[in-house]
């Protein structure tokens, strides 16, 4: 019984982004209401709250279900590889589940780059996160675990590659695969090994 549960708020959560990414497009973000989104959805404003507390987790809930990607992929990772490769192949695997959903992402990384508080949002979970996986990285165990400086600097240089894979992307409509772009953005970048 609580996995037909688990589908229906998987399925009324879904429809409530396609709903309000549809509005923000023809309205933008700042016009579109959480009551006409509930109305698209034919839900109560009060449940669409439950799902989402303000109208920018609309939006970036999704962004954050990435983020867990990329941490799941780091802690199943970290102890296997060097640092670096553990972020890149990190990196790889959220950018591989964006690429599984590419419309989608698409369209909330067009809202993201629209809207100055969502990409505030989006920001802040980034900063967030980037702090979590340094406290990963700095946990190895034994003589592998690199200082903290290698790790802010690793996951930064990451994270700024992640963030112009998916900015040229956007620019790009999607037409060029993620994972392409994020392999461009790694040639450029070799970095000793840690």
């Amino acid at each position: 019984m609580s996995g037909l549960r688990e589908a229906k708020k998987d399925r009324t959560k879904t429809q409530l982004l396609e709903a309000a990414l549809a509005l923000i497009s023809r309205h933008g973000f700042e016009q579109t209401t959480i009551n006409q989104i509930a109305d698209e959805v034919q839900v109560s404003p009060r449940t669409l709250l439950r799902y989402f507390p303000t109208k920018e987790d609309v939006i970036v809930s999704w962004v954050e279900d990435g983020m867990g990607v990329f941490r799941d992929a780091l802690v199943k990772r970290e102890a296997m590889a060097p640092p670096f490769d553990t972020l890149l192949a990190s990196a790889r695997a959220m950018l591989a589940s964006y690429q599984a959903r590419a419309h989608f992402f698409l369209a909330i990384e067009r809202v993201i780059a629209t809207s100055p508080s969502v990409a505030a949002r989006k920001q802040q979970m980034m900063e967030a996160l980037a702090q979590d996986v340094v406290t990963i990285l700095r946990g190895r165990p034994g003589r592998d675990a690199p200082d903290a400086l290698s790790c802010d600097v690793l996951t930064g240089t990451v994270f700024a590659m992640i963030r112009a894979t998916i900015h040229a992307w956007v620019a790009a409509e999607g037409r060029q695969a993620l994972l392409d772009i994020f392999e461009d953005a790694s040639s450029v970048v070799r970095p000793a090994r840690v």
